[in-house]
């Protein structure tokens, strides 16, 4: 019995273990080395948790800080590619991982951007985790805003040197709006490459002439050594010409943009190597429509806006270049350009095609019915033997272009051809003076606002339809909605549009 004096460890084994047996010499060796064992094991556990939820605490900063991406190489697209090895950019894929700014693409909110360029980008600043598994990018197509996403997933650092006029290249390519500024741009007044106009003053952002730069090196090289746009075999095409471009993209941005310190000679060595002065001849069809749509000797505004109908009016004396004409239309949907001698067109902008998300936008609007009116009061295509008829096609194409076309077999414009800027087709001759065909415009987009308003329960006539997010299925059930039938191409025949006039 204890009486409260010290037992030996001895004597306490004996009292509480009774009939166990001793260990033998070699258990008496083992049992501290599986005791250190253990805690061993044990400790490695714990610091292997703890570093799991260290880096899942700091990963988001990790990512931000240290930009990169596991990306190396383009492939083909392929509809049924499954996993996370590829991401899509500017295109639309069920099983893919996706960066684009079409339309109900799988895309996360935050990420999206005006053009598929942004969204890379913004993926690229965020840590978007998708770019640290895959390691390749694809995309459905060639275009500018593709080829700048693919190029910027699989060089990022190099991208995000230049960030702004690759941001800015794919807005000027996929938008076409170049953005001229009234009284110079950021060379202290200078006009367009560094000229002042006699009359207003007008220039670009030194980023904007960048990315000029690049998108007119981009046509003028596609258009020469391969196919244009929507010719040929599409998914062939594609693939060859971003086995071109993609290594030519870093020269061709060093020579637009040069890097501090470097010098005349290895800009121009990388505009050689690029092949960047091919595009030069473009740079100037630019810039003479610049001119003449902002420059000298103007006496007015060509550009009048209906703002609740999301609708811009371009007057010029003849065709220009699109990005010369989406200047004067950055924040309109629709375009209506109005040539000497009753040539007109109207456009839908490309603003409405995809999820743009800088500002609100009209939804897109079925064009047909103001073609069939137009078919009905324009005498260029009611006079006997005419094979005029004004054409356009359906809203869910990248740019509708209401125009007067010629119906026989092979002179009708191709979509390549539309796709190509006014100043390189034909334009028909209306037999409609300006105001009525005007007016005749101007009635079809009120008539559709009206209809829209109804269909979306807007009781307000001064209340705006455009929002930002408008899906495709919104978009087919309000069209439907609207009754395309109580339109009358001679609903206002007045021509009292606005007051607009030529410059």
């Amino acid at each position: 019995e204890n009486k409260g004096y010290p037992v030996s460890r001895r004597v306490w084994k004996n009292q509480h273990f009774a009939g166990a047996r001793d260990m033998t010499p070699e258990e008496a060796l083992l049992a501290p080395r599986a005791v250190a064992t253990l805690r061993a094991a044990l400790l490695g556990l714990a610091l292997c948790a703890f570093a799991r939820l260290t880096a899942c605490a700091w990963r988001p900063l990790f990512d931000r800080v240290f930009v990169s991406t596991s990306v190396v190489r383009f492939v083909p697209y392929d509809s049924s590619a499954v996993g996370s090895d590829v991401v899509c950019v500017d295109c639309t894929h069920r099983d893919l991982p996706t960066l684009t700014h079409h339309k109900d693409g799988g895309t996360p909110v935050r990420l999206r951007g005006d053009t598929s360029t942004d969204t890379v980008f913004n993926a690229l600043r965020a840590g978007w985790r998708p770019l640290k598994i895959a390691n390749a990018v694809t995309c459905n197509h060639f275009d500018i805003d593709g080829l700048v996403s693919a190029w910027a997933l699989i060089e990022p650092l190099k991208a995000l040197e230049h960030e702004d006029v690759l941001r800015e290249t794919a807005r000027i390519g996929d938008f076409r709006e170049l953005r001229v500024t009234r009284g110079g741009g950021d060379d202290d007044g200078a006009g367009a490459e560094g000229e002042r106009g006699d009359g207003d003053a007008f220039g670009m952002w030194s980023e904007t002439t960048a990315a000029l730069r690049l998108c007119a090196w981009i046509n003028s090289v596609e258009r020469t050594l391969f196919t244009r746009p929507f010719e040929g075999n599409e998914h062939r095409e594609s693939a060859r010409k971003y086995a071109h471009f993609l290594p030519l993209v870093a020269d061709a941005l060093n020579a637009v943009e040069p890097r501090a310190g470097s010098t005349a000679d290895a800009d121009d060595a990388a505009a050689e190597r690029s092949g960047l002065r091919l595009g030069d001849a473009e740079v100037a069809r630019v810039l003479d429509g610049v001119t003449r749509l902002y420059g000298t000797g103007s006496e007015g505004n060509p550009r009048e806006t209906w703002d609740h109908l999301g609708v811009c009016v371009v007057r010029c004396e003849s065709p220009v270049h699109y990005y010369a004409l989406f200047s004067l239309a950055t924040d309109a949907d629709v375009v209506v350009s109005i040539y000497s001698g009753g040539r007109y067109e109207v456009e839908c902008k490309y603003t409405g095609f995809v999820d743009y998300r800088s500002r609100a936008t009209w939804p897109r609007v079925n064009l047909r019915p103001l073609a069939n009116g137009l078919n009905a009061s324009d005498a260029a295509v009611t006079r006997r033997g005419s094979r005029l008829r004004w054409d356009v096609a359906g809203f869910t194409d990248p740019g509708p272009v209401l125009r007067l076309d010629d119906v026989r077999p092979g002179e009708k414009l191709t979509r390549a051809e539309r796709y190509g800027s006014p100043d390189e087709r034909r334009i028909h001759v209306s037999a409609l003076a300006p105001e009525a065909f005007l007016g005749t415009v101007r009635a079809f987009f009120e008539h559709a606002a009206r209809g829209a308003r109804a269909h979306l329960g807007v009781t307000d006539d001064d209340a705006r339809i455009a929002r930002r997010g408008w899906s495709w299925r919104e978009t087919h059930e309000l069209n439907a909605k609207i009754d395309w039938a109580g339109f009358r191409a001679d609903d206002d025949g007045t021509g009292t549009t606005g007051n607009y006039y030529l410059g």
